[in-house]
Formats: C-alpha cells, structure tokens, sequence
C-alpha cells in the first residue's frame, strides 16, 4: 500500500521534493526506500490491522511498547536528515522567533480544537445512526483503552509528551510539508486505525486538519505540539477515565 501511495504522489508530482533534497540518485532511491518502509510500518500495517492491535488483553500490554512506533519515526527523521548534503533550519519547520505567541496559538487551536472535534465526530455519528448504521462502532470499549485511563499521571503525561512532540515532528513538520495538508491528514488518520474505532478515526481527522492549518498559518511546528499535547492531555486525563467509569457503570 505505501508504494501504491508513493506511485499516486509521484504520478501527481508530489515526490519532487525527493529530487530537490537529495542530489544524488542513491541518496534520492535510499530516501524513497526509507519514505516506503515507514508508511508501511507507521500508517499502513495499523490501518491494515484495525481493531486487531486493539483487541489483545490489558495483561499483555507492555508500557514501552507503546513507543516502539515513535522510535521508528524517530529513526527514519534522523536518517532521513542525515542522508541530505545540509542540514537546513526548515527540515521540519522548527522555529522558536515567536515563542510566547506560537505556544498562546496551540493552546487556543487545542482547546478549540477539542470541542470542533466532538461536534463534528457527534453530527457524524448522529447521522451514521440516523441511517441505521448501529453496527459501525463496537459495543465494547477496546482493552487497551481501558488499560490507557488506568495509567499513572507520570505514565499519562510521558505518553502525551512523546506523541505530541515525535508524531507533530513526522506528519506536520515532515509530512505536510512535502505532501499538504490533506494528505498528512489523511495519513494520520490512518496511523491511529488500530484502536478499531471508527467514529474515532472521525476525530483524529478533525483534529489533524485544524492542527495543520496552524503550521499554515504560523509557519512554525510549536502551535501544533502544542495544540496536539492540549488535545491529548483533555483525552487522556480526563475523558477517557470518565468513559470507561460510565461504560463499566452501565455493564
């Protein structure tokens, strides 16, 4: 699927930016080769998985596990920086000239984003039902969901510190930077199908364009860590520990 992925980028012109990075044909294969292999390992096995990656029981769920994707993505920016001739400051959209102001513009696209997200995700569902669609989202809650609200805090926020800051760096910083807005978007979606949550995935889409169109507007990845990390700190710390209490109420 991720050379599928790539033949329609290139087919569209989008995998130019291969070519004006690297100067070699070597450096331009071993690029789209890397390109390739972290699709397929980060956005394309979870999608192809679905709810399978999810459905596993709370007790073999192992804590560093959770950032053995991170790690990949993590080594593929590095590699990926260090095949190019110069290390240039826009490799990621890295900037720090407006500190204050970026970080005051993620928490405002973070909170503002959460609520965006739940109307659209409740209009969408509401619909789905409306059309007798009651099959599409699973009875249960997922057991690793559960496993994640009964973390510790210190376990909670090193997951919210981890994915806002590696996940921003690969699909904002690296992604829509090469392949726009939609189709980073697209592929983050994608990147999170393994929780088997449908209305979920209507989310995170939600989410990642509204994070996106900040790195448009401010030319800096610090509002979308930012609004990414206010995002899932509202998930994780206080949504999600309130529905699986209500879930398991109502069971």
């Amino acid at each position: 699927m991720a050379i599928a992925c790539l033949a329609l980028c290139a087919l569209a012109g989008r995998l130019r930016f291969i070519h004006d990075e690297f100067p070699t044909r070597g450096r331009r294969v071993a690029a789209a080769a890397m390109l390739a292999g972290i699709l397929t390992l980060a956005v394309f096995y979870p999608a192809a998985a679905g709810g399978r990656l999810a459905a596993g029981a709370a007790e073999e769920l192992w804590f560093p596990g959770l950032f053995a994707g991170h790690g990949l993505l993590v080594i593929f920016l590095a590699g990926w920086w260090w095949l190019r001739p110069t290390g240039a400051p826009e490799f990621l959209a890295m900037g720090f000239e407006q500190l204050s102001a970026d970080v005051r513009h993620g928490i405002v696209v973070g909170l503002a984003g959460w609520f965006i997200t739940i109307t659209v995700t409740m209009a969408v569902a509401a619909a789905v039902f409306a059309a007798g669609g009651t099959a599409v989202q699973p009875q249960e809650i997922p057991a690793v969901m559960v496993w994640l609200a009964g973390l510790s805090l210190g376990h909670k926020l090193l997951v919210i510190g981890v994915a806002m800051t590696v996940e921003e760096l690969f699909f904002r910083g690296f992604l829509q930077q090469r392949f726009g807005l939609a189709l980073s978007s697209v592929l983050f979606t994608l990147a999170h199908a393994g929780y088997g949550l449908p209305f979920m995935m209507v989310s995170v889409l939600t989410i990642s364009l509204l994070i996106g169109r900040a790195l448009q507007q401010r030319g800096r990845l610090l509002p979308c860590i930012v609004a990414h990390g206010v995002f899932d700190a509202i998930q994780l710390l206080l949504i999600l520990p309130w529905a699986v209490r209500m879930i398991e109420r109502g069971a």
